[in-house]
């Protein structure tokens, strides 16, 4: 059994406040971090997108975008549209040497594209996964034929604190919302990453969330950018897809969100090389960890943090770990079951206090040796008839009964009144009328779901969270 999972932490980190200063990435640093990136491929020859892609085209390619931007580009942003690794990494580069910020959006549609124009002022975008653009907007395919990455051409002296890109919240509670991400942000984020999981030039990273969130931005495009790594081109979703790609690539890490680590309990995988996973995009259920972990003697270290915070702390259920510990150069706070972080990820668009706090939305309580446990988002807690009703307690009495795999309890406004009403989606081979008749010892008559859908499986986003959206448009006759 491979379960061992060790941080790269001096000793616990506790709660309360602790010199920011000790956490804080100096500007020397990332600058240095810059300077290597840009002074162009140390292996021209190794591959970086497995199979397809080597470093030295990489850069070509983003030497290619480069150009592009010199000539044609005067805007402060260009749009991405892509899910290409190779794509997406060498237009992340071409920014970084000087380009303009990077719009990265959550979706390709049309409408969607002329939103985030009317937002930002782009006027071109990378990539073709985009079929029709807005009028006016042009496109912009790299090539790594014919290119140079002339790294003495290139200004290393970059602002760490300057915007590197903007992109998207899952929508999970309700509509996407655009982020500020600077220089600093990711790349701490990246080099922690890293730096506590030993990622190196042996590691092949493989992937089930899209680059285009901040979870897989971070884990399969510039943590294997930085430590030198290489990552699969496939991003699968499915079980026989997952572990076809893990062997076909000889996976060393896997990126994955609890939707797909439920949908592989259960199903044969043989580990092969693989050494660690991640999980991240929402709370994985302990079954879910540990019977991976049994299965392929692999540990999982799931991440707890959101795209406007980066990656908080971690636990690792097949270890005995139930509560979160902050990652080292994290600082937190602990006061009446809320939680304030502070950190070099924050988005600059957050409402950060003067002391360079953030309090998030979760409930938490502290535990030993400066841990802590979530209790539940402080938003999911609702009033129904003037009572206080925890939307995430309902789940978990669904989720007990018998026959059903997950579900999700939302509230819901009444029309044309102050008040709200307790809906549920439901997976599992089962009917709303028993749930409800089960549910009556459960839970109290005010905490019980007006209505229940029973799906063939919880609508998720292409993040893996939940779709809220969605779900929120199974109910509308009863709102």
């Amino acid at each position: 059994m491979k379960l061992k999972l060790h941080l790269n932490a001096e000793g616990p980190c506790h709660v309360g406040v602790t010199r920011y200063s000790d956490n804080r990435r100096s500007s020397a640093e990332l600058q240095e971090c810059i300077a290597r990136i840009l002074s162009g491929p140390q292996q021209p020859e190794r591959a970086f997108v497995l199979g397809q892609t080597t470093c030295g085209e990489l850069y070509a390619m983003a030497a290619s975008l480069r150009a592009c931007f010199s000539e044609k580009v005067r805007e402060r942003f260009v749009c991405v549209c892509t899910e290409d690794k190779a794509v997406l990494t060498a237009a992340l580069l071409a920014s970084l040497a000087g380009g303009p910020a990077l719009v990265i959006p959550y979706s390709f549609n049309v409408q969607v594209l002329a939103e985030l124009r009317r937002l930002t002022g782009y006027r071109f975008v990378i990539g073709n996964a985009a079929g029709a653009l807005p009028e006016g907007v042009g496109r912009f395919l790299p090539q790594a034929s014919g290119r140079i990455w002339a790294a003495d051409q290139i200004c290393v002296s970059r602002d760490a604190e300057a915007e590197w890109l903007r992109l998207f919240t899952g929508g999970s509670t309700g509509a996407p919302k655009m982020w500020t991400k600077t220089i600093r942000n990711l790349l701490s984020e990246a080099l922690a990453i890293v730096e506590n999981y030993h990622v190196g030039p042996q590691d092949r990273l493989l992937a089930t969330v899209s680059p285009n969130h901040i979870y897989g931005l971070l884990y399969a495009i510039l943590a294997p950018l930085l430590a030198c790594a290489g990552v699969a081109p496939q991003t699968p979703s499915f079980p026989g897809e997952i572990e076809s790609a893990a062997r076909e690539n000889d996976a060393t890490v896997l990126i994955s969100v609890p939707a797909h680590y439920r949908a592989l309990n259960g199903h044969p995988f043989a580990p092969g090389a693989l050494r660690l996973a991640f999980s991240s995009a929402g709370m994985l259920p302990a079954e879910d960890a540990v019977a991976f972990s049994r299965q392929t003697g692999v540990p999982i270290a799931e991440i707890y943090g959101s795209t406007e915070t980066g990656g908080i702390a971690a636990r690792v259920r097949a270890a005995g770990e139930s509560d979160f510990k902050p990652y080292p150069a994290i600082d937190v706070q602990i006061a009446n079951e809320r939680l304030k972080v502070r950190s070099d990820y924050l988005s600059p668009d957050l409402p950060i206090q003067e002391d360079g706090y953030f309090e998030v939305a979760d409930r938490v309580a502290a535990t030993q040796d400066g841990r802590f446990e979530l209790l539940g988002r402080s938003d999911g807690i609702v009033k129904v008839g003037g009572r206080r009703v925890d939307l995430e307690a309902v789940r978990q009495a669904l989720k007990k009964l018998p026959q059903v795999l997950d579900a999700v309890a939302i509230s819901l406004p009444v029309v044309n009144g102050r008040e709200n009403q307790i809906v549920a989606v439901v997976a599992g081979r089962t009917d709303a009328v028993d749930l409800q008749r089960m549910l009556m010892t459960a839970l109290e008559p005010y905490a019980r779901p007006r209505c229940i859908k029973v799906v063939e499986k919880i609508p998720l986003t292409s993040a893996g969270k939940i779709d809220r959206k969605t779900i929120e448009g199974l109910f509308q006759a009863v709102a």
